[in-house]
């Protein structure tokens, strides 16, 4: 079942036309992901839109938990853009928990490109919203 949960997700779900369509790996203790935005997907003219951005961070983090087999909702993020990305540049995203306690984990998330930050992200989630996701046998 976990296989499906996601399948119509707009940045990884592999059944949703408009999607993004991104692959998660866990590398360690992170997972990670490379993303090449289209020119579909810019605001102002050349230039990829902060939305698309932060959905791909904010789902970068989420994966985190659900290549473990946890389904957990952000209950806040806060994103910082640093250089303009453009149509056609490889990135790759990479995210990992940076702390916890007993009644929050936070995230952490970053974009890439050659090497350099080029949007990062730091989201925090309530423990109550993990959520085993259930597993087909």
């Amino acid at each position: 079942m976990a296989d499906r949960v996601a399948n119509r997700c707009f940045v990884c779900g592999p059944d949703n036309p408009a999607g993004l369509r991104l692959r998660f790996v866990q590398d360690g203790a992170r997972v990670r992901a490379e993303f090449v935005p289209r020119e579909e997907h810019v605001g102002w003219e050349g230039i990829v839109h902060g939305g698309i951005l932060a959905a791909v961070l904010d789902d970068a983090m989420g994966n985190v938990f659900y290549l473990q087999g946890y389904q957990a909702l952000t209950a806040r993020m806060e994103v910082r853009f640093r250089r303009p990305v453009r149509p056609g540049e490889h990135l790759e995203v990479r995210a990992w928990v940076a702390a916890e306690d007993t009644r929050t984990v936070t995230t952490r998330a970053e974009l890439v490109r050659n090497g350099e930050v080029v949007c990062s992200a730091e989201a925090r989630f309530l423990r109550s919203s993990l959520r085993e996701v259930g597993r087909a046998g």
